[in-house]
């Protein structure tokens, strides 16, 4: 393919355009039908790890049959399984041993590469609030710091059988789940990438079935694009009183142009097209301060991932019997289901990105022809029918320019450094919709030791 020389440098970004078969498909997003998931979610009571796995009314093992036969009726092109693990007793939160089972739904694509939706169904509480102290504050872990149980309420472990309704921790995420899948599955739509949606057990334990899930995955190199994890994203109403029904925040890992920041990215400018008047807060931090979620399985594993929380947390509801569902707001919920069902619906139709790096990792940017422009190569993506590149100031968090390129797979920016401005290519499908940007980034460097007499 020929080199395009690109004149000019101030380029506003361009909105892609809004397809309307998304567009009809988050129409069919009910705000009816998550509150009714959340409430018969929180009507078993508890849906602790280590609660009844027989039970048929009562516990995580109902709980669990549940949204696999929800799953089933949604829709036939959905494939449902639990993906079940044996867990020996360890630490002091699977205080025996215990069956794990996480429910998956699939819906094929025209690839193997994946997308995941997901939400984690297990509960925990504390009987009574504990004292505010130190010891009751989070843990990085994805639930409480562990404390021994006592008269002042504090937690339990292995008490798995005391009600924990979990309504927005996390039925409501659970429920987006499910909806997701619900209405993307319904749609009709064909999409390029396989979508699999989670709803996961075993995160207040330390994120366990997320981390078995993500370890199985990477041992068999399954190509997973992108995680939308969704964990408290139901309640409007903060506990400082504040109400916020117009955003959402979204967490993403560092480093500044990491897979999950460009998910994050995509998430935004996705959202402001078909969800205008949902803002997307991108918060450049992996997780809350101090705590994780489920995306933090895969992030270690090296896939990209993001926690979608509500913009205002209660957190005298959380991990406590207070956790019900009159402390979800269903038309919230709706709309972040909704920014989720957007965004993942986007790049699901949209090529995998460009590699922008050799096959040995080396950043394919130059400073060719001239030794002070910018020479961008990348490898072309199945299915591409063109590409964007987009650039920005090496100091600015975003992108602020943009240009599609047609299909080539080279570039020139006259009179550019590459060393002020940091760049990325995306893929374009012939439906119109991106992939993920891939951005261009300095090896990493490692220090040289120095031999002395």
């Amino acid at each position: 393919m020929a080199t395009l020389v690109v004149a000019t440098l101030a380029l506003p970004v361009s909105a892609q355009d809004v397809d309307p078969r998304v567009e009809t498909v988050l129409a069919q997003v009910s705000a009816e039908r998550l509150k009714a998931t959340v409430d018969a979610l929180a009507a078993f009571e508890t849906r602790h790890t280590l609660s009844s796995q027989t039970d048929p009314r009562r516990g995580i093992g109902a709980a669990a049959q549940w949204i696999h036969d929800q799953w089933r009726t949604a829709s036939p092109r959905l494939q449902v399984a639990f993906d079940d693990y044996e867990i020996p007793a360890q630490g002091d939160r699977i205080v025996r041993d215990v069956r794990l089972r996480n429910v998956v739904a699939v819906l094929p694509g025209r690839t193997a590469r994946r997308i995941v939706v997901s939400g984690h169904y297990d509960t925990v509480a504390r009987p009574v609030p504990p004292p505010a102290t130190a010891a009751s504050l989070p843990s990085a872990s994805g639930g409480a710091a562990p404390r021994p149980a006592s008269a002042s309420g504090g937690f339990d472990w292995s008490a798995g059988d005391i009600p924990a309704p979990g309504a927005n921790d996390d039925g409501s995420g659970t429920a987006l789940t499910m909806e997701a899948a619900r209405v993307l599955a319904q749609s009709g739509l064909e999409f390029d990438a396989t979508l699999v949606f989670i709803a996961f057990a075993g995160e207040e334990q330390g994120l366990v079935g997320a981390h078995l899930h993500a370890q199985r995955a990477r041992a068999e190199k399954v190509v997973i694009d992108a995680v939308f994890n969704n964990d408290i994203v139901g309640n409007s109403r903060g506990g400082n009183g504040i109400v916020d029904a117009e955003t959402v925040r979204v967490f993403s890992e560092g480093p500044e142009d990491s897979l999950s920041r460009q998910l994050a990215r995509y998430i935004q400018r996705t959202a402001a097209r078909y969800v205008p008047s949902h803002r997307v807060r991108l918060i450049a931090r992996h997780d809350r301060f101090g705590r994780g979620g489920d995306h933090t399985a895969f992030n270690q594993r090296g896939y990209a991932g993001v926690r979608f929380s509500e913009a205002n947390e209660h957190f005298g509801r959380q991990h406590l019997v207070a956790d019900t569902p009159d402390g979800v707001d269903a038309v919230y919920l709706s709309r972040n289901t909704k920014v989720n069902v957007a965004s993942v619906a986007s790049l699901a139709l949209a090529p995998a990105a460009p590699a922008v790096t050799t096959e040995r990792g080396v950043p394919l940017l130059d400073r060719s022809p001239s030794g002070y422009d910018a020479r961008l190569r990348w490898r072309a993506a199945d299915g591409a029918v063109g590409y964007r590149i987009f650039w920005r100031e090496a100091w600015t968090p975003d992108w602020q320019f943009d240009r599609h390129v047609g299909n080539v797979t080279e570039i020139v920016l006259p009179d550019v450094s590459v060393d002020d401005y940091v760049f990325g290519v995306a893929a374009i499908g012939p439906g119109g919709h991106e992939s993920l940007v891939s951005a261009y980034v300095n090896p990493p460097r490692t220090a040289v030791d120095i031999k002395v007499k």
